[in-house]
């Protein structure tokens, strides 16, 4: 598996023989790139299986829209191109291979957390008052995630409960702005930054609401994360969230880009305890059904067996 690092086409040319490499699978735009170069250079890289992964596209600037068509261009050499979203498959169009659609999965979660009962002392450790009503937010702070919106929406929540903070988890180029706009709302003393976390587990354990308002997504693992741990979720209704959350049976949707909606869905759960019962119950099961690391790796395995299939009738021809 390659991904992302230094583009050193020297120090890869003799790498599948070196380590008797048998398929490659790239993963993220620099990997891809560095597929497509080292194919077109080196002779025993074109006679290996390629397989490749797009996680989705962020295209909110000219750059960024550059880096995606081009990574959506060196795909088209892969005998298989994996979409980890239904919806972002139709994007793979042209091109040779078989287009696969295989979802984000997320390892095996205990039902319910066993962290559940250590859920005042994870509050404690992260900053958070032991008998608040939390919402937050897992993910980078940058543009696309739209972190302005959970601290807008609390902003409407605040004057009806009077408990509520903000947990925000991630870290990313927007903290600053994201501190000066919870300063600005009056929220500062309701929101507290973990910045990076080796595990968000015990900060999904600690929320009472997982609040994913991006603009843009595929299958998030936050979202998964959080139907693995019992954690109802409001998500806008992107990429293939609305699969996950099986058309709103197992989390509420909500469209992109309004706070006003995002806060409203979250007012209709904290007020409806069996609704999230119900909601999470669901949710806990599609995810053992559909989204384990399990599923996810037996379909992976399937992908490499079409490559080796489409890779020997290549050479074949």
């Amino acid at each position: 598996m390659l991904s992302p690092g230094l583009f050193r086409l020297d120090r890869h040319r003799c790498l599948l023989r070196q380590h008797s490499i048998a398929f490659i699978h790239a993963h993220g735009y620099e990997a891809n790139y560095l597929v497509v170069a080292m194919r077109a250079l080196c002779h025993h890289w074109r006679q290996t299986p390629f397989v490749v992964t797009a996680h989705g596209w962020i295209e909110t600037t000219p750059r960024l829209r550059l880096q995606s068509h081009l990574d959506r261009y060196c795909a088209r050499l892969a005998h298989v191109r994996i979409a980890t979203a239904a919806r972002h498959a139709p994007r793979f169009r042209t091109g040779r291979g078989v287009v696969m659609v295989i979802p984000n999965g997320v390892p095996e979660r205990a039902f319910p957390s066993p962290l559940r009962d250590a859920r005042g002392c994870i509050r404690a450790f992260l900053g958070v008052p032991p008998k608040a009503t939390i919402i937050g937010s897992v993910g980078r702070l940058s543009p696309e995630k739209r972190v302005d919106l959970v601290l807008a929406a609390a902003y409407r929540l605040a004057p009806h409960h009077p408990d509520l903070h903000v947990l925000v988890v991630g870290g990313g180029e927007q903290r600053a702005e994201l501190l000066a706009l919870a300063q600005r709302l009056g929220l500062s003393r309701r929101v507290s930054f973990t910045g990076l976390l080796p595990d968000v587990t015990p900060a999904l354990v600690a929320m009472d609401v997982l609040l994913q308002p991006s603009d843009t997504e595929g299958t998030p693992r936050t979202v998964l994360e959080a139907m693995a741990h019992c954690l109802p979720v409001v998500a806008t209704d992107v990429g293939d969230v609305a699969n996950l959350l099986d058309r709103g049976r197992c989390g509420e949707l909500v469209p992109p880009g309004d706070a006003g909606l995002l806060a409203g869905a979250v007012r209709r759960l904290l007020a409806d305890p069996i609704r999230v019962q119900n909601l999470v119950r669901c949710a806990r099961s599609r995810y053992e059904n559909h989204y384990t690391i399990e599923i996810m790796r037996r379909r992976i395995e399937e992908a490499y067996r079409t490559a080796h299939r489409a890779y020997t009738h290549e050479r074949q021809q």
